[in-house]
């Protein structure tokens, strides 16, 4: 029911006639004021949540200090992987364990990864074991393998926003942003023979800057996913 149907009904039943044309357009004008107070009301209850909110979506953003220097030229460009960001950004109460890494690029959408570290080279070792020596033990590696995060859009993002857009380094400085300080983390990116024939076959601006054709290329490789 309209607000202004309640204030007439709280007229007094003698005294005033509710459908009298000056009363009945002084209560339609204060029942829209009040219909308006009611929505934004429960709008205020969507906004709180950073997961349904969108008219204050940027400031949530700017609150979180989104986006930051790890977006760069790979910065998610859709609402639903700005809105993933965010979330995480929020809810992350930080780790250093091998599994928080793991699942750090499990959300930005590498399911796959896997950490390798590293000892003091001994005399126990193969004799074609690495020559590490005792700063080896500060670091770790990354092994991303031959795969790219890949996002769609989807019906929650403005109709500017791109059919698919791709990630690639923000892996790598989420990783340096957030490794224990005295460490060295290492990356790993692989790719199979088939893309790497497909890739021999641009000049290196097209490799350097993704050339939307090898993206299409690439995506039609087994296995394809890069970078």
């Amino acid at each position: 029911m309209m607000h202004s149907e309640l204030l007439k009904r709280l007229l007094p039943p003698v005294a005033y006639n509710p459908n009298a044309p000056m009363l009945s357009a002084e209560l339609e004008a204060e029942g829209r004021a009040l219909d308006a107070a009611q929505l934004a009301a429960d709008q205020i209850l969507i906004e709180a949540d950073p997961r349904t909110t969108t008219q204050l979506f940027t400031d949530w953003e700017r609150i979180a200090g989104l986006p930051d220097s790890c977006c760069g030229t790979d910065s998610a460009s859709t609402l639903a992987q700005r809105r993933t960001r965010l979330v995480e950004k929020l809810a992350s109460t930080g780790g250093q364990s091998r599994q928080y890494f793991i699942d750090l690029a499990a959300k930005l959408g590498y399911p796959d990864v896997s950490i390798s570290e590293f000892h003091e080279v001994s005399c126990d070792d193969p004799c074609d074991a690495p020559l590490t020596g005792a700063d080896w033990l500060f670091a770790w590696q990354v092994n991303v393998g031959d795969y790219i995060a890949i996002h769609d859009m989807t019906c929650e993002d403005p109709s500017d926003s791109p059919l698919r857009s791709w990630q690639s380094t923000e892996l790598q400085c989420r990783i340096n942003k957030l490794k224990p300080a005295h460490t060295v983390a290492l990356m790993n990116w692989t790719m199979t023979q088939p893309q790497i024939d497909v890739v021999l076959t641009y000049g290196r601006d097209d490799v350097m800057y993704g050339a939307p054709a090898l993206h299409a290329l690439l995506a039609t490789v087994s296995s394809a996913n890069y970078w």
